[in-house]
């Protein structure tokens, strides 16, 4: 997949000068990638940042808009080139999609149209006519011919957008048949003065920029969302006091739909029991429609009519009343149906007295290019995601691509990255908290025990103690004249004489023996069932050993330190951990005190 994108337009660019159709605020963004999870298009891209729009593969499907937890998605506001229809003196006709009743509830109609009228507007018209016209045009399509290939009904622009850049293999397949939108605003120009602009209110955000397509273009001069309209009758004049107390029920007469379903959708090629034979198969969403087409072009599937749309028909528009769900939507809609008054003739009649308008178009593939890594390259980035094989391969779908195969392809691509996938960052945060959790009882550069870890085993061998009545000793050992070494041969010189003590430290003494290292140049011993005695011996022993090393650094070989070092053990008077640290503490002050490199016992 690739190509170019519906904010840059499907048959031809839009002006230079018009912003995108869906913007993102990235200092708004908690990067919480519901958007990236659910665009089926994958045209999101989170690589060392916020999320960034990838414009030659987006649909404009608004996806991203209504699954952003932040709000950090903007779609274009059109309001400003209404205004300034508005003030251009031309005559304004606004054309609402026919889910208007669902989109604007609880306002009734006539109440929109005396606003839009206060608000300057010529005259509001419905889609509902394009709607039959385009019903009538599928009619003397034979849709249900014996082609290879089955005969897409679709004039949803995501839809077309979709298998023009995704399935380009498809596009003859199109039906090639403007929106019912399109039909009603070239009928307005025709009928009404010339120079009238048309102003049309959309269920999709999608059709503000497919009114800039080479063959759609000046049908409509404006097109904005249901959920702008709002906005703008929010500004209209209060209602005139001899309008209150009419009839808000009251319609005048219109034509009833009798030739059109959804969105031209022809009434008869349902009535023909196409459905029933298994021909027509119905799909809404983009992810179901590529599988469907993906199935027909493998040859798995072969209906001869397929109706698509992006949305559970357009009153699930993502610009209509998204308060309200779509059943709720349909209700209101049949609801108001009941009401209108009976037509004074039949719909064909009054086709039979409109101008003619063109309602064909031609639909050209624009396929996405993009380059298909080669299998080397994806099996690398599987293992750099973890993935030793692709037979270990997850596919949960939580970085929003089906399989991790397909992840992987988009990582070569820079279209994504591994912090996308959620089991991997958590194992990586696992491995993180272990780390943490080791480090802070590990000391780093000398892997022995931390001060907390010290903390931990003195509370422990102080209760033994206690309770089996053996004896316990404390060395505090400090090194003498440590900071001479740095200052002299510097930090990495101190560091590996730091890690040389460790390691001398370790191998002299006992395996029951407890070395940690209580930070800078201090350590400390717990000597488990040693006396006075034994403390001083194994004391003794450690100051011998230091006196006789030295380490490797670079080339140069410095010695190790001398050490000083104060003994403490439990009994009467020290009998717990801090008891036993305060008395070693006063030891090797008396060590250092008396020219260092000495032991020296506490009292008790």
């Amino acid at each position: 997949m690739g190509g170019c994108g519906l904010s840059e337009g499907l048959s031809s660019p839009i002006p230079p000068m018009r912003a995108p159709l869906i913007v993102h605020n990235a200092e708004a963004c908690k990067l919480c990638l519901g958007c990236v999870r659910h665009c089926p298009a994958h045209a999101i891209r989170v690589v060392d940042g916020p999320p960034e729009i990838l414009r030659d593969r987006c649909v404009n499907c608004g996806v991203c808009v209504t699954h952003c937890a932040s709000g950090c998605y903007e779609v274009r506001s059109d309001l400003s080139e209404v205004q300034r229809l508005l003030t251009s003196g031309r005559p304004i006709v606004v054309v609402m999609a026919s889910e208007h009743v669902a989109a604007l509830h609880p306002l009734s109609t006539l109440e929109v149209e005396r606003s839009l009228e206060a608000l300057g507007f010529d005259a509001v018209e419905t889609t509902a006519l394009g709607e039959e016209l385009v019903a009538a045009a599928y009619e003397q399509v034979h849709l249900r011919s014996h082609d290879v290939l089955p005969r897409l009904r679709s004039t949803c622009p995501v839809v077309v957008g979709w298998i023009q850049r995704f399935q380009p293999q498809l596009v003859s397949a199109l039906v090639s048949i403007v929106p019912p939108y399109i039909a009603q605003a070239r009928l307005v120009k025709e009928i009404y003065p010339p120079g009238t602009a048309v102003v049309y209110v959309s269920p999709c955000w999608a059709r503000k920029d497919e009114i800039h397509e080479r063959q759609l273009a000046g049908a409509v001069d404006v097109a904005i969302g249901f959920d702008e309209l709002r906005l703008l009758l929010a500004e209209a004049p209060a209602a005139q006091p001899d309008a209150v107390g009419r009839d808000a029920t009251v319609r005048r007469p219109r034509f009833a739909k009798e030739l059109s379903l959804t969105d031209g959708f022809p009434r008869r090629t349902l009535v023909d029991s196409c459905s029933a034979n298994g021909d027509m198969v119905t799909v809404r969403g983009l992810n179901d429609i590529d599988r469907l087409l993906t199935g027909i072009i493998r040859g798995e599937v072969a209906p001869a009519v397929v109706d698509v749309l992006n949305c559970e028909g357009c009153a699930d528009g993502p610009a209509v009343n998204t308060v309200l769900s779509v059943f709720a939507k349909r209700n209101l809609i049949a609801a108001d149906r009941e009401l209108q008054q009976p037509p004074p003739a039949g719909t064909r009649a009054y086709l039979s007295a409109l101008p003619a308008i063109e309602l064909r178009r031609t639909l050209v593939a624009m396929p996405a290019l993009t380059r298909m890594p080669a299998a080397e390259e994806i099996d690398a980035v599987l293992a750099a995601g973890e993935f030793i094989s692709r037979g270990e391969v997850m596919d949960c779908g939580a970085c929003g691509y089906d399989t991790c195969v397909e992840h992987a392809s988009a990582i070569c691509l820079g279209a994504s990255s591994w912090e996308q996938c959620l089991p991997l960052q958590r194992r990586v945060m696992q491995r993180d908290m272990d780390n943490r959790e080791r480090t802070a009882l590990v000391d780093e550069l000398t892997g022995m025990g931390t001060a907390r870890s010290f903390d931990q085993r003195m509370e422990s061998e102080c209760a033994r103690a206690l309770r089996a009545g053996s004896p316990l000793s404390l060395a505090l050992i400090g090194l003498d004249r440590f900071k001479d070494i740095n200052g002299a041969f510097g930090q990495r010189a101190g560091d590996d004489v730091m890690r040389g003590f460790g390691a001398v430290l370790t191998k002299t003494l006992r395996a029951s023996d407890i070395p940690v290292r209580l930070g800078g140049d201090e350590f400390a011993v717990i000597l488990p069932d040693s006396g006075k005695t034994d403390a001083w011996i194994v004391a003794e022993r450690l100051r011998a050993a230091f006196a006789e090393i030295s380490v490797d650094s670079g080339g140069a070989f410095v010695a190790i330190p001398t050490v000083s070092i104060g003994i403490s053990s439990f009994g009467e008077v020290n009998r717990t951990p801090d008891d036993l640290l305060a008395a070693a503490t006063a030891a090797l002050q008396r060590a250092k005190g008396r020219g260092r490199d000495r032991v020296e016992l506490a009292a008790g």
